[in-house]
């Protein structure tokens, strides 16, 4: 679930959260909430408000579904993502599931469409040099499937916006 909101100081803003590092897939790493798609789920948009209630408290009545990207696969854990897009009328009482969640964080719209929070590394994965995208916000790494999401969101944004907006965010 991508899900946008007003924060405090009313800037559009995206929720993450950070894995617990204890867990037994992605453990430690940056994602949306989500999750596998339970037999009570109707659709997949039904898990992705599902978990996002389960993960971080924001639940049904305060999600307004405005679309979905597209699916992607993820070859290294044999994931299908099906991205849900949605939104909160006001800023939500983000509560943590403490089996799942070590924190939750945002980014605002405007830092995902500066330049200046994407990076790169090389990685040496399973022998070999890999150059590694990622956005570094509030002290993370996002990168991975995460990343993938917030880059096609990045993008389509780029798309609608009037040029002199993209303009002062140089």
């Amino acid at each position: 679930m991508i899900l946008v909101y007003p924060d405090r100081d009313q800037r559009l803003s995206l929720v993450l959260t950070l894995r617990r590092a204890d867990l037994r897939g992605h453990s430690g790493q940056v994602s949306f909430p989500g999750g596998q798609q339970d037999l009570q789920d109707g659709s997949l948009t039904d898990t992705a408000i599902r978990e996002t209630c389960e993960e971080i408290g924001v639940c049904r009545d305060q999600i307004h579904i405005l679309g979905s990207l597209p699916r992607f696969y993820i070859p290294t854990s044999h994931y299908d993502v099906h991205p849900t897009v949605a939104r909160c009328d006001v800023t939500p009482h983000f509560q943590a599931n403490p089996d799942e969640v070590e924190e939750i964080f945002s980014l605002t719209l405007r830092d995902l469409l500066h330049p200046g929070f994407k990076c790169q590394e090389t990685w040496r994965l399973e022998g070999r040099d890999v150059r590694v995208p990622f956005y570094a916000v509030s002290g993370h790494k996002i990168w991975g499937a995460t990343a993938i999401m917030l880059s096609e969101l990045e993008e389509r944004l780029r798309l609608v916006l009037p040029k002199n907006v993209l303009l002062e965010l140089r």
